[in-house]
């Protein structure tokens, strides 16, 4: 999956940099850098980093933020746009980061839905996280998503766990489609479970519609919400 990102990794940078990604840009990336900033942590960690915009924003608040992102071409994206930060980057996954280093807070934007072993991906960010520390992750909504883009279609059941590569564009950048992301759509059920089973507690969760003005911006006002927020707490 890392290489699918490499060759979108300048488009997403200027999806973002342009305030083309409205929901990058004026859902996602102040949702998350409230979650973090209501619980004040001394040090914070970012599993699949991107570009590292939110990173950065972290970094302009104060915050000592080590990054991870496993895509060469996502982590380089990530260099330049973190090059005058403080920001530790390292060219990794979950999975392999070392484990001398724990965090009071990890997070993670877009990147459990991708990934196959879901409950090793929450077992690996928990041996991060200090007893009591947070985890902060977003996902397509599964009960939503596949209604707003019509990824699967008669074999789609929303109680059957499904996968298909998928391509994808932006509503304010339609021309440039990434193309060949896995895409694991699970039930609400599935993400619960392998929470609580990985050694976490649900602290919060968000389901992102934005306000009236935010909307206006797309063209059209979503139908419902297109994605969620988890806040958990290790236990």
């Amino acid at each position: 999956m890392p290489n699918r990102w490499c060759n979108s990794a300048k488009i997403r940078r200027e999806q973002i940099e342009s305030g083309a990604d409205l929901t990058f840009n004026e859902v996602f990336k102040p949702l998350i850098v409230s979650r973090i900033q209501s619980l004040s942590p001394n040090n914070v960690l970012e599993v699949g980093a991107g570009t590292g915009h939110i990173s950065n924003e972290l970094f302009k608040l104060g915050f000592p933020v080590t990054a991870i992102e496993p895509s060469q071409g996502m982590y380089e994206v990530a260099q330049d746009v973190l090059s005058s930060t403080d920001v530790r980057l390292v060219n990794c996954a979950s999975f392999e980061l070392e484990r001398d280093k724990v965090y009071e807070v990890a997070f993670s934007h877009l990147v459990a839905h991708v990934v196959d072993d879901l409950s090793g991906f929450f077992v690996s960010i928990g041996q991060h996280l200090e007893k009591n520390g947070h985890f902060i992750f977003s996902i397509p909504h599964p009960c939503f998503y596949n209604e707003y883009k019509g990824f699967f279609g008669d074999e789609y059941n929303y109680m059957v766990p499904i996968t298909k590569n998928v391509s994808f564009s932006i509503t304010k950048d339609s021309q440039n489609i990434i193309s060949g992301v896995p895409y694991h759509h699970r039930p609400l059920s599935d993400y619960f479970n392998s929470l609580v089973n990985s050694g976490f507690a649900i602290y919060g969760f968000d389901e992102t519609y934005p306000d009236d003005d935010i909307q206006e911006k797309y063209g059209a006002r979503w139908e419902s919400p297109r994605y969620c927020v988890f806040t958990c707490k290790k236990l």
